[in-house]
């Protein structure tokens, strides 16, 4: 049996675990393609793809297309006659010209067990909507958005105090084993595909800044769930008097009382600022004052003068 050959499209660093086993696991890409370098941060300096850097290290031929749907990459890529595409964490929405090139078309590897949560941003949705598990679906791609038939899934636990980037590492890795399991089916030519059920499918859109607001009217569990599914991006924040801050980490605590005004503090010392909310108390561990550092709550306290009747909001 030949080996298949592969093309691979991936843009971000979640991408890099995946390429990485491919190639250990025998199926070492013809061809990675990645988006040009782009410039970051307040300075725009450019920097290297993280899937070019990755590519480097693995000794994988790369390209950089503007627009991989140019005449001249389509003709590049025909020239490796691939068997198969496959596709995480691209950002590009592929064409019918793309789309029926490899002989077996594209398959993708997709944070999520479909049909739940199609879209961008299926980790942060399971964890703030409260799921105890998550996973990786393998999918063959087509026009509509997530919507292909689903080759296998690998299934995971979502922990108890786990965050949105602590997932998204595991969900990484779990991808790359997802990807060679399904290589593996379809270079024996076992592959079974099955539609996904259209009516119980969920979008999850982009994450935007204003999504992470504290609102601490929630119960504690909500507001638990919110920060995890907001860390590391975009923060979980919250005001204290005129200053803001991303809460990093904390755990949700019985309120004994049931006096507290929603966002006043019922203590603060080293073991955490206690924050009453709707239901329950919020015990903050971990807090980072807007443009500062990532510090304990005993740092915090410490380091800032907090009156009595100190309120967040």
């Amino acid at each position: 049996m030949a080996p298949l050959k592969i093309v691979f499209f991936g843009s971000s660093d979640f991408a890099v675990p995946a390429m990485a086993a491919l190639k250990d696991g025998g199926f070492a890409p013809q061809l990675v393609v990645t988006k040009p370098d782009a410039p970051k941060g307040r300075g725009r300096k450019i920097y290297d793809n993280e899937v070019k850097l990755g590519a480097a290290e693995l000794s994988l031929p790369c390209a950089q297309p503007e627009d991989p749907h140019s005449p001249e990459f389509l003709e590049q890529l025909r020239a490796i006659q691939p068997d198969i595409g496959v596709v995480i964490s691209y950002g590009v929405l592929l064409k019918p010209s793309l789309l029926t090139l490899p002989k077996q078309g594209h398959i993708n590897a997709h944070a999520s067990l479909l049909p739940l949560y199609r879209g961008a941003a299926p980790i942060q949705h399971a964890i703030w909507n409260g799921h105890s598990e998550t996973g990786v679906t393998i999918m063959r791609i087509v026009e509509k958005l997530d919507a292909g038939p689903v080759l296998l899934t690998e299934v995971t636990p979502i922990g108890a105090n786990e965050n949105a980037g602590a997932l998204r590492e595991r969900l990484a890795a779990l991808s790359g084993t997802a990807l060679v399991k399904a290589l593996q089916v379809i270079a024996a030519g076992k592959a079974k595909y099955e539609e996904q059920d259209d009516s119980k499918a969920t979008y999850a859109r982009k994450i935007e800044k204003p999504d992470g607001v504290i609102d601490w009217k929630q119960p504690a569990t909500k507001v638990d769930l919110l920060v995890r599914a907001m860390t590391p991006k975009p923060g979980a924040q919250t005001r204290l008097g005129a200053k803001r801050f991303i809460v990093m980490e904390g755990v949700v605590e019985r309120d004994l009382y049931g006096m507290g005004i929603p966002g006043g503090l019922q203590s603060a010392g080293e073991e955490g600022i206690r924050v009453c909310t709707g239901k329950d108390l919020y015990r903050i561990t971990r807090i980072k004052p807007d443009n500062g550092r990532n510090m304990s709550a005993g740092e915090f306290v410490r380091g800032h003068n907090i009156p009595p009747d100190a309120r967040f909001g």
